[in-house]
């Protein structure tokens, strides 16, 4: 059973250039670092990332990701590609459950435009085919909603709040 969303999000950053944009995006860290907690994020070799979020609540887990993700500038976009994610809290249901997220940010006229293609998937053996499916779907809704929330949040104020700062460095 899949769970999926896709959103996006439209980030404002007033009298900013198309090129200053595509500058800031064009070193992978400085978005990230703005997006992300700096103590949490270690850099891998290749573009690559380790990154522990802070724990969730969802229902009775205490659920904290861990993500190795790829990041790339390709001269119009910012692609970051989660390449392995571990899902920790889960007790039984950790190995059956798997987290993948595609997201893009690109540089537009004193915009930035932020989408990400999420979803979970339960394996429906071992103590997964215990779970009833509605359960399974409104519980995975919840779940990808709490992720879409934080990482709207972290767009509405710490990519908007990194390249108004790197800009006013950049004129």
């Amino acid at each position: 059973m899949q769970v999926h969303r896709s959103h996006g999000i439209d980030v404002q950053v007033p009298d900013a250039s198309l090129p200053q944009l595509q500058a800031y995006l064009a070193q992978p860290g400085r978005p990230l670092k703005a997006l992300l907690n700096r103590k949490k994020v270690e850099r891998l070799a290749d573009g690559r990332f380790l990154y522990a979020s802070r724990p969730y609540q969802l229902l009775n887990f205490q659920l904290q990701p861990e993500v190795v993700f790829r990041s790339s500038w390709d001269g119009d976009q910012l692609t970051i590609l989660f390449e392995h994610c571990t899902i920790h809290g889960l007790g039984r249901l950790q190995d059956l459950v798997q987290f993948q997220c595609q997201a893009w940010i690109r540089p537009e006229q004193q915009r930035l435009m932020a989408k990400a293609d999420l979803s979970l998937e339960l394996s429906p053996r071992g103590a997964g085919s215990l779970v009833p499916e509605p359960l399974i779907q409104r519980t995975g809704d919840l779940a990808l909603s709490l992720v879409t929330d934080r990482l709207e949040k972290r767009c509405r104020t710490g990519l908007r709040k990194g390249a108004l700062n790197w800009i006013a460095r950049h004129p």
